[in-house]
């Protein structure tokens, strides 16, 4: 008989298709994550996963349970909660997910200051990339997740915007472009630009933004990770596009400075994600910890719109909607760097 431990494993394997990454969700050692799918499959008596030049992919038995995991540990997981909450007290769990940058700066103060009003609460914070925080708020394993731009269509996902994160350019302290307030895309077309894979949301907005300049910048180097990318901006090899959020966090890895891009856009949405067809008001420490988030990103007494993910277009009218209801979830910009209306740069 399979235990919801091994469940747990399993699923972070089918959704990652990585017994390394599997291992970093569940905080096990990979041969422990190796161990329990061999433990499972053994226990139904069907291989789950075909394993061919290092790379995974689930058979149909592992479709199936994939399916019917998410079920049960979610179902796990409320039954558990629900003893919980019906105690009257502050006892419980909250479990919230997000990449490394928003878990080191958005996430890090909203946290703290939920811990200091609700001490009975355990908290844990996952750090994982968007596609992945998505797919453990909408199984449950999560309560609730951050990320950068629209989450991946899903319709047991609500995504709500809290505000918009502006992309800065990223450079090696007394940098040329250092020089004007702001720096246009026709100057950084000069410059060799540093930037992530293609597949991440922050490469897609720049290139949407590079397409309306005059010239494109030539792409030195890629790194999938934003504190690689800053230490190598540091060394000199280029400079680099990034939410401000995400320069933030790793600002002091190297000597670096920023600048706004100009024009940046409407920046990318920074969305919170729920399960959808849930209401958060019926869990404390999930209401809560909702509406600190809220209070640090909202500007006006307005309420702030949600928006079912499956409904694309929709969530772009949402994000349209949302500008004078809320400010930049970054607060204002440092007074060095604040782009005044008549711009000044390049």
């Amino acid at each position: 008989m399979f235990q919801l431990r091994q469940l747990k494993t399993f699923l972070a394997a089918a959704e990652s298709l990585s017994f390394t990454r599997a291992a970093e969700r569940v905080h096990l050692s990979q041969p422990s994550v190796t161990e329990q799918i061999r433990a499972l499959e053994e226990s139904l008596g069907q291989a789950l996963f075909i394993r061919r030049h290092h790379a995974l992919t689930l058979t149909e038995a592992g479709h199936r349970l994939a399916e019917r995991a998410r079920e049960l540990l979610a179902l796990a997981d409320e039954t558990f909660r629900a003893v919980q909450d019906g105690t009257g007290g502050e006892a419980g769990r909250l479990a919230v997910a997000a990449p490394e940058s928003l878990c080191a700066s958005l996430l890090a103060p909203l946290v703290a200051r939920h811990a200091s009003q609700h001490p009975g609460v355990r908290l844990s914070v996952q750090a994982m990339n968007s596609s992945d925080t998505a797919q453990a708020v909408s199984s449950g394993t999560v309560d609730l997740g951050v990320v950068h731009g629209w989450p991946p269509q899903d319709s047991r996902l609500q995504a709500e915007v809290i505000g918009r994160d502006e992309p800065v350019v990223v450079m090696p302290l007394g940098h040329p472009l250092a020089a004007a307030g702001s720096v246009t895309l026709d100057a950084l077309a000069r410059h060799p630009l540093l930037v992530t894979p293609s597949a991440c949301r922050y490469r897609q907005y720049i290139e949407a933004l590079l397409q309306t300049a005059s010239a494109a910048p030539a792409i030195a180097c890629t790194a999938d990770s934003v504190r690689a990318l800053v230490a190598m901006v540091g060394s000199g090899l280029g400079v680099s596009v990034l939410p401000r959020l995400a320069f933030r966090a790793a600002a002091t890895l190297a000597p670096v400075e920023s600048r706004p891009l100009w024009p940046g856009g409407e920046g990318l949405p920074v969305c919170l994600l729920t399960r959808a067809g849930e209401e958060p008001g019926r869990r404390r420490q999930v209401a809560s910890f909702i509406a600190l988030a809220r209070q640090q990103a909202a500007c006006s007494d307005q309420p702030v719109s949600t928006v079912h993910v499956q409904d694309r277009a929709g969530g772009v009218a949402v994000a349209g909607q949302e500008d004078d209801g809320l400010r930049n979830v970054l607060g204002p910009a440092d007074p060095a760097h604040r782009q005044p209306r008549g711009h000044r740069g390049q």
